[in-house]
């Protein structure tokens, strides 16, 4: 599984659903996970592979605090869960930085595509 996997298999970007209703829609959780997505692939190779096992770790450290799995945790159970895992060292730091990277991915690229007829921001020669 690349990198850029991990972050839709860990359950994350269902969370930041859960949680934010500017990530509920699914054009804005997919703006999140791109922006998100490409954020963490210009990081330094270390810093990648541990944004990515911390990712992969993801659905245990959530069942280990909620009893559920994050695709299927009820709103209420989701929020419960973020709230234990944000005082967790680690966890904290991971999830502080790509819900940040997922809003500003979700609400800037709504707005981008709006003011750019509709398609969201690309840099040159990326695809969508």
């Amino acid at each position: 599984m690349s990198h850029t996997d991990v972050l839709t298999a860990s359950g994350l970007p269902a969370c930041w659903a859960a949680e934010y209703a500017a990530i509920r829609p699914a054009e804005a959780r997919a703006l999140a996970v791109r922006h998100t997505r490409h954020t963490v692939a210009r990081m330094p190779a270390v810093h990648r592979h541990l944004v990515a096992l911390a990712l992969r770790s993801f659905p245990v450290a959530f069942y280990a605090v909620t009893r559920r799995r994050p695709r299927n945790a009820p709103p209420e159970v989701v929020r419960e869960g973020m709230t234990r895992l944000r005082r967790a060292p680690g966890y904290a730091q991971l999830l502080r930085a790509t819900t940040a990277l997922a809003l500003y991915g979700a609400l800037d690229g709504a707005r981008d595509a709006a003011s750019d007829g509709g398609v969201p921001y690309r840099r040159k020669g990326e695809a969508s």
